[in-house]
């Protein structure tokens, strides 16, 4: 098993405040996101300094996975204490503070609300929240209206997250980033939300929304169809999810760029609303694996120009949908030639590699390779030794097996790891 290694790589990128002037009848300053300073005091190489225009609010804090705690302070609601990048050190992990450890920004007489902290190396979420709550998870957290998030979620969600990239120091070495980082704008990618017809959605009715890239040098008419690649979001979570929180183009930028990866299409699908009662549907999984066989697949191939061919596809999914993916693996391998499955509760179904039958294993075998993760301190998902007994039963099967672990819980933090594992050696042929 490979766990995290903690160092610094990656590529200078960064959002930055920048003052826009009038003429009349004096300059006033437009807010267009977090401002990313080098600092050798830092002991990232970094700080941010955050703003908020909010003249009427009574408080405002920062929200975001940019809170740091050690591995044995990683709690099911939140780290049982936290810090921010200002008192990072080598070994911390990211995990969501408790709501009382937010850290509260301070108000300037023109209504500006503000704060400066270090952050370590690579892609961090981050918001705002202007009213009190006890459980992080269920607090209003609005986006930076600075910096809107590259792909619109849903309007009624919770939370709303923005993006920051934060770029490397060698000489401080924080994480291994590379791959969170936005490359040249000659090899990036698009992102897009895109509604398909659907014969089973009920919210909305007839269509459902899909996440789309399309890599750079995208030609819809190329004679040679592309690898696809499917994501699924977990509980909570809609096709917006892996391109704002999980950083999903710049990983797909980067191992298209480095030859990791041949250029690829990737769609990210929605598993609510296939039916009223969403995960509580028993007919939830084969609803999903109907959605993907009569609509998805299908809408990819005609609309997107990607293939058909089971071997050049790859699904993968975190939580929930790592649920998925084991369901697909078990009863549809011939959809996909490798799976991913990351973080899978341990609620939902056992893990156990003794409850994974013969029969189950001779179907599973269709498939080329299976990545499975988990973050070492997640109490919704099995232990890392639970996972490698599970990887050795694929691999006895016949499967290639992969598994990747490191520090933490279930937490964006993790998956953004699995997905760059899993690119690197296993989604196309690693």
């Amino acid at each position: 098993m490979r766990w995290l290694t903690v160092l610094a790589a990656g590529t200078a990128a960064t959002a930055a405040l920048t003052a826009c002037g009038t003429s009349e009848p004096a300059p006033t300053a437009t807010l267009t996101g977090p401002e990313v300073v080098a600092s050798a005091s830092s002991p990232t190489g970094y700080e941010v300094t955050f703003r908020l225009d909010a003249p009427d609010a009574e408080a405002v804090w920062l929200a975001g996975d940019l809170y740091f705690t050690t591995p044995a302070d990683v709690g099911l609601a939140g780290s049982s204490r936290s810090w921010l990048g200002a008192d990072w050190s080598e070994g911390d992990v990211s995990a969501p503070p408790l709501a009382e450890d937010l850290a509260e920004m301070t108000r300037s007489e023109d209504g500006i609300w503000t704060l400066t902290t270090a952050v370590p190396a690579g892609l961090w979420n981050y918001g705002f929240v202007t009213r009190e709550c006890s459980i992080v998870l269920l607090c209003t957290v609005e986006a930076d209206p600075a910096n809107p998030a590259p792909l619109a979620g849903d309007p009624a969600a919770t939370q709303s997250w923005s993006q920051l990239f934060v770029p490397v120091d060698d000489a401080h070495p924080t994480y291994d980033a590379e791959t969170q980082l936005p490359v040249t704008a000659e090899d990036r990618g698009t992102v897009e939300t895109r509604a398909y017809p659907s014969g089973i959605s009920v919210d909305p009715a007839g269509e459902h929304a899909l996440g789309v890239y399309l890599p750079a040098g995208y030609d819809p008419d190329r004679a040679e169809p592309y690898p696809l690649l499917v994501l699924s979001h977990g509980a909570g979570g809609d096709e917006a999810s892996w391109w704002v929180e999980g950083g999903a183009a710049q990983q797909l930028d980067h191992a298209i760029a480095d030859g990791v990866i041949p250029p690829v299409v990737a769609v990210t699908t929605a598993f609510e609303g296939l039916s009223a009662e969403g995960m509580a549907d028993p007919d939830f999984w084969e609803l999903y694996t109907a959605e993907l066989v009569d609509s998805v697949l299908p809408y990819a191939e005609a609309e997107l120009n990607a293939t058909a061919d089971p071997a050049q596809r790859a699904f993968a999914g975190l939580s929930m949908g790592a649920r998925l993916s084991e369901h697909l693996l078990l009863t549809q391998p011939d959809l996909f030639g490798s799976y991913g499955m990351w973080s899978m509760p341990a609620a939902v179904a056992s893990t156990a590699a003794a409850e994974i039958t013969d029969e189950d294993l001779a179907v599973a075998a269709t498939a080329r390779a299976v990545h499975l993760g988990t973050g070492a301190e997640d109490a919704l998902a099995p232990a890392p030794e639970d996972v490698e007994d599970l990887a050795a039963t694929y691999r006895e099967a016949g499967l290639d097996a992969t598994t990747y672990a490191t520090h933490g819980g279930h937490t964006w933090w993790v998956w953004r790891q699995m997905l760059a594992d899993f690119l690197a050696t296993t989604a196309f042929g690693g």
